[in-house]
């Protein structure tokens, strides 16, 4: 059964038969602008996080104004 798998998996393919039919680009291009503005969104939603991060990853010990107490 194994064999038969395999052998059907790495059989020649003699040509495409798949279709895409023109709303299918545009579908694309669709969930490609959604995900973008998805993305931006959870950025700014996370803005502050992102910069104290950031902020205290690339900051100097001395430089902290609340390590004067």
């Amino acid at each position: 059964m194994m064999a038969g798998l395999l052998g059907l998996l790495l059989a020649p393919v003699r040509g495409p038969r798949a279709y895409l039919d023109p709303g299918s680009g545009s579908y694309l291009l669709q969930l490609l602008i959604a995900g973008l503005f998805g993305a931006l969104f959870v950025v700014k939603l996370s803005w502050g996080k992102i910069k104290a991060f950031f902020g205290r990853l690339f900051s100097r010990h001395g430089d902290r104004p609340d390590d004067h107490s």
